[in-house]
């Protein structure tokens, strides 16, 4: 038998008697991960709540609130005529934004004047508030210039005349590479990488960590016949392997969830997501070799990975971020990850326009070579072993 197939059967003999360490390997990314796509599967915040105050109700205001309420992102939930209540109902996170339409609304434009309203916007929530503001003004344009209209074709002015009156300047706004936008494609998909890299460095510290922990390690390297390579390989080659079929899963299902969204290549993403578990994995062969300790390991491991998503410029401009947030960006596999998943997956753009960070993730997976020999070096002698 090869060192290298009798390695990689003495991890899955650990994996088979030990259950806590196979569900780790195998469960528990299925299920975070279903619970990510479920809590973003609606893909539009819709039907979020909103107060109306109308001080003297009228058939303009109930035609604007009914032109609110079709919009699909809000929702009229409470009309008051004084805005105390309605204040009080944003305060308590019963509504998230109030419209207050004042006394002479209907009055002003009954004299072809301007009529002023005042939206109120709870920016604590900017997802909820960017969607109210937008669905809330369209509305409002959309009644406005039918009413600019009118007065136009009350002198004589034809329809199109009107509208070009109107509107002089129009501006094409055309969505690309995520139209919509659709926020399964924006958060879901990108969100489940980072847990996939956090698992992989969980998974590489504790299978690592747990033959220092249990005094193994010598047995580990003899099985592979004293070539930490083949050990390291042997030990890790089935997490790879199983977080691969989950990342072609992750890929497959996100393509057909969405695939408008998708402009490029599948197997470009799929190929440099496995590369970036890969250096995830090497990441973590620092991590135990240098603190030689389960415990610490683990702790490094999560400090280094669970905030990746923050940093990686996904939700916040990366650009817009202090020097050292950059800094630390620029050494997770998850933030080159999603510059590849924005560039080629997302907007079609060449293998040219990712060299730089494909480039990183490839010399972070060969970071492995020289992690593999401080570990050699370091922990396979019993003054090592039993730290947990």
């Amino acid at each position: 038998m090869s060192a290298l197939l009798a390695s990689i059967q003495r991890e899955l003999k650990h994996l088979r008697y030990n259950r806590g360490d196979l569900f780790l390997a195998v469960g528990l990314l299925p299920l975070l991960c279903l619970l990510v796509w479920w809590i973003f599967s609606a893909g539009q915040p819709l039907n979020l709540p909103i107060a109306v105050v109308d001080q003297t109700p009228s058939s303009s205001s109930r035609e604007l609130t009914r032109m609110i309420n079709a919009a699909p992102g809000v929702s009229v939930d409470q009309h008051w005529q004084t805005s105390a209540p309605a204040i009080d109902a944003l305060r308590q996170r019963h509504v998230y934004a109030v419209l207050l339409m004042p006394n002479d609304f209907e009055s002003s434009l009954l004299r072809g004047d301007s009529a002023e309203l005042v939206l109120l916007l709870n920016t604590q929530y900017s997802t909820y508030s960017s969607t109210i503001q937008r669905d809330v003004q369209q509305a409002i344009l959309t009644v406005g210039t039918g009413i600019s209209a009118d007065r136009l074709q009350r002198l004589g002015m034809y329809d199109d005349e009107s509208i070009v009156t109107m509107m002089p300047i129009k501006v094409l706004v055309s969505t690309l590479y995520n139209e919509g936008p659709n926020y399964e494609v924006f958060l879901s998909a990108t969100l489940i990488p980072a847990l996939f890299q956090i698992l992989a460095m969980v998974l590489t510290v504790s299978a690592i960590g747990r033959e220092l922990r249990d005094g193994s390690a010598r047995n580990w390297l003899q099985v592979a016949k004293g070539s930490v390579f083949i050990a390291l390989f042997g030990k890790l080659l089935p997490y790879l392997m199983l977080l691969a079929l989950y990342g072609a899963i992750y890929i497959l299902l996100f393509y057909h969830l969405a695939p408008a969204s998708y402009a490029g290549s599948s197997w470009a993403a799929y190929f440099t997501f496995v590369l970036m578990v890969a250096a995830a994995m090497s990441i973590s062969i620092f991590i135990i070799a240098i603190t030689r300790n389960f415990r610490m390991g683990l702790s490094v491991a999560g400090f280094y990975s669970a905030p990746a998503f923050a940093y990686s410029g996904q939700a916040f401009p990366l650009i817009a971020m202090p020097e050292l947030a950059q800094l630390w960006a620029s050494i997770l596999p998850l933030t080159h990850w999603l510059k590849i998943y924005n560039q080629v997956w997302l907007a079609g753009a060449p293998w040219a326009a990712i060299i730089a960070p494909l480039t990183i993730l490839l010399a972070m997976w060969f970071s492995a070579v020289p992690a593999a020999l401080l570990l050699r070096q370091f922990s396979f002698h019993p003054a090592s072993w039993g730290g947990r």
